[in-house]
């Protein structure tokens, strides 16, 4: 026997009106979920897309449920129709799951839900369908309880998405915005099915006046118009974001090919002042050599003396230019830099200066590189002169030199690959390096020192080297505490013995930050 939808009761009327609408709604926010996911191919939007055709099938499905107990009053058919439905819905909690993963996590692991949906369905849906005909048989009389299961275990179905989405909100790394505006939209889901909870008590009770079937209906309906804004919504703010960080590396990359171009512009300026340079210092110093033999009084004698000094400090910085511009002549070699450290201890400890205490620590040991050796020397002096100027009165210098493993996790940190390394460690009780310029200290002629004090071309110098040598340098500072370097210079040969010293040691416990460019 059929009924006109006039003479249906107030319950059937709402049921039937929201099923039709919401079927409507959720077949429109299927195709567009699914073009977006089309054109964008995100994971988080395929998994997305996935869902709303779950929620679409469910909506048609739901018609025929819902007609079959109203019109038809084929309450068996219509049981079997919504546990179907209820299957569907739980079907769609993988969906949920992925989608919230590729949103909350970087680099998410590749998760294919079908298996899982399969498993999620069928299990939710035999639990209705055991459930609403068990109560229906039981109670044949009481239609309300056989709803109120049903309708109280869809309400469960459709909270999990939710509690999904707002715990992937509180813990995600990425995209908060969008996870924020899912996690709203599945609550809106819930709501929805609280409020068919609630109307299901009614069944068997006295109708509603039209306006409150029409409000109850347009209620349904608005909130899973709401999700599905909230979808769109999400799919918008994980394009936002991705283009943001899109620009942002190609900025950078822009940046970075700018900064290339004008470090090898510099390069061939430096090398063509360096040369020039180089060939008038030659002509001084041996203009002041050849007259030096014969002054006339000690007057002359100390002029002379400092002009040769001064050469000689013009011709060091002469070939830092050249080293910078990479067009120093370098003679590699296999040599043991343990034993090159212990030769050139005495020159450390006289650059260090006496105004603080310098202690050196060379490992017992071998540890073979393949670098300049010339250029080994530049590092130690370099860096160790870096340590002397940052210290104001009295302080400390520790310079050690050991060999170290590097792990897969330790060498990722500083930025080399696994292995054996010779590690140059010098670190000083400084002023430390402020935040706002520890990212520019390894640019050349850049400086904090009082104009005529120093060239700038130190730190860039030392990290040319140890670039072209296959390491890195490692930089932890601290204002107020100190500074420290950590040069890794990647070894063809390591033996560990023990440790030899020079001195007293002191090493402080920090660990490597900020690794040098």
């Amino acid at each position: 026997m059929q009924h006109s939808f006039s003479a249906l009761s107030s319950f059937d009327q709402i049921n039937l009106g929201s099923t039709f609408l919401q079927a409507v709604v959720a077949l429109s926010f299927a195709a567009v979920q699914y073009g977006v996911a089309q054109h964008f191919q995100r994971p988080a939007m395929r998994a997305l897309a996935g869902l709303w055709h779950l929620l679409a099938v469910a909506a048609v499905v739901n018609i025929f449920s819902s007609w079959s107990g109203a019109v038809w009053e084929n309450r068996e058919l219509s049981r079997a129709l919504n546990s179907v439905v209820i299957g569907l819905l739980a079907a769609a909690i993988p969906y949920v799951r992925r989608a919230t993963e590729a949103l909350a996590v970087p680099e998410p692991r590749e998760r294919r839900v079908g298996r899982s949906a399969l498993i999620w369905g069928v299990a939710i849906g035999s639990v209705h369908a055991i459930g609403v005909f068990s109560l229906a048989a039981a109670l044949p009389d009481l239609r309300v309880v056989a709803v109120t299961y049903s309708r109280v275990l869809k309400f469960v179905v459709l909270s999990v998405p939710a509690v999904i989405t707002w715990i992937a909100f509180s813990r995600a790394e990425q995209h908060k915005r969008a996870l924020r505006l899912l996690a709203i939209g599945s609550s809106a889901l819930a709501v929805r099915q609280a409020i068919s909870v609630a109307l299901g008590f009614r069944v068997g009770l006295p109708d509603l006046p039209f306006e409150a079937v029409a409000g109850a209906i347009i209620l349904e309906v608005v909130t899973i118009m709401l999700f599905g804004v909230m979808s769109l919504l999400a799919n918008t703010a994980e394009e936002l974001a991705v283009a943001e960080r899109r620009s942002a590396a190609l900025r950078e990359a822009e940046s970075r090919l700018a900064a290339s171009d004008r470090m090898e512009s510099l390069g061939r300026l430096a090398a063509g002042v360096a040369h020039d340079f180089n060939n008038v210092l030659h002509v001084i110093r041996l203009s002041a050599g050849s007259v030096q033999p014969t002054p006339r009084d000690a007057v002359d004698r100390g002029a002379l003396d400092e002009i040769v000094a001064a050469t000689s400090h013009g011709a060091e910085i002469v070939s830092q230019l050249l080293t910078f511009a990479r067009q120093q002549p370098q003679d590699p070699k296999r040599f043991d830099v343990f034993d090159r450290m212990r030769s050139v201890a005495p020159l450390v400890q006289r650059v260090a200066g006496t105004g603080s205490e310098c202690s050196i620590e060379v490992a017992a040991g071998v540890a073979v590189v393949v670098m300049d050796p010339g250029q080994f020397d530049q590092i130690a002096i370099n860096l160790v002169s870096n340590a002397r100027d940052a210290i104001s009165g009295n302080g400390r210098i520790g310079v050690r030199l050991e060999a170290v493993t590097l792990h897969e996790d330790a060498a990722e940190r500083v930025g080399v690959k696994p292995g054996g390394y010779a590690r140059f460690r010098v670190e000083d009780t400084g002023h430390g390096i402020p935040a706002a310029i520890r990212r520019q200290i390894f640019d050349p002629f850049f400086t904090t020192k009082s104009a005529g004090q120093g060239s700038g071309l130190g730190l860039s110098t030392v990290h040319g080297i140890v670039q072209r040598a296959g390491g890195t340098i490692a930089l932890d500072t601290q204002e107020g505490r100190g500074t420290r370097f950590d040069v890794y210079l990647p070894a063809v040969e390591l033996v560990r013995v023990g440790a030899t010293r020079s001195g007293r040691s002191t090493t402080p416990g920090y660990k490597p930050a900020v690794a040098g460019r």
